[in-house]
């Protein structure tokens, strides 16, 4: 895993697209340099919520760079599963639109011949902030959080579904329509809310499963699987595969969501600490 990884960090289009921010990626060790570079030039959150962060002030190469190099990046261009089954296929929560879309791709996925024994939607409790409330309206979603657009999604997609098993307390809750369900995780911090790894573990612990199939939004696809492999593969021995929503599942009309240069890089920038987290835990295991 460790040569996958740092294959990642060192391909000939993270020196193209570091060069275009006036940077030169060391050919030794690369990831915990990217993780200080990516800070400093590819970081518009600060912490804040993806859709509140600072706008970013890119020249048009800069933004035509990251476009064309996001394939051999990961973040575009991977949403076709090699395997016709697999135990589970899990989602992760997100803003109100994949609430939606990842729902949408799964459905299209089984009609098209993947198979699974279950589907579960992972996520939290998180409120809706920004533009997501008039969004919720807009996209028929009764309630305000993530937790509400997942289960939204899920009816949406395969519904009509009656009446879920609910089971939970004020830190998680489970719904359940026979092999589909939605679980929002408890955090393992009282300080912040559920993270991936969270939901990963909380999934994992409650689960059977040998072999996963992850679907999240395409420029999340790095992060999302060096999380999952970190936590599901090395933590519970659970085969994973991540692949992202197709651009027919991401078609919202004029709610769409459309993926611009800086988000692209801010996702570039949560793979690089992810590949970073997951190449460390790699190394305690040898």
């Amino acid at each position: 895993m460790i040569p996958l990884v740092d294959a990642w960090a060192s391909q000939p289009a993270m020196h193209e697209l570091v060069a275009a921010f006036g940077g030169r990626l060391p050919q030794a060790d690369p990831l915990p340099w990217l993780d200080v570079f990516s800070s400093e030039h590819w970081d518009f959150r600060a912490g804040r919520e993806r859709n509140l962060a600072d706008p970013a002030v890119l020249t048009a190469r800069q933004e035509a760079l990251v476009i064309d190099l996001a394939p051999e990046l990961g973040l575009a261009g991977h949403e076709t599963p090699s395997h016709s089954h697999y135990d589970a296929i899990l989602m992760t929560g997100g803003m109100i639109r994949a609430g939606i879309v990842k729902p949408r791709h799964v459905a299209a996925l089984l009609e098209n011949g993947i198979t699974a024994d279950s589907v579960v939607f992972l996520g939290g409790f998180r409120p809706f902030a920004g533009d997501e409330l008039p969004l919720a309206d807009a996209l028929g979603v009764k309630g305000d959080d993530e937790f509400a657009a997942m289960v939204a999604g899920m009816e949406f997609a395969f519904g009509p579904l009656g009446e879920p098993k609910v089971a939970g307390d004020d830190r998680w809750r489970e719904v359940v329509w026979g092999s589909l369900s939605v679980l929002a995780a408890p955090s393992s911090d009282p300080v912040r809310r559920a993270n991936s790894q969270d939901t990963f573990r909380f999934w994992a612990e409650r689960t059977g499963a040998r072999s996963a199939l992850l679907v999240t939004t395409p420029i999340y696809v790095p992060y999302q699987g060096a999380a999952a492999v970190e936590t599901l593969g090395l933590g519970y021995g659970i085969a994973v595969e991540t692949v992202g929503t197709s651009a027919a599942a991401n078609d919202l009309g004029e709610f769409t969501q459309r993926f611009l240069p800086e988000h692209h890089l801010q996702e570039l920038r949560s793979a690089v600490r992810g590949m970073l987290s997951l190449r460390h835990a790699c190394a305690r295991d040898v």
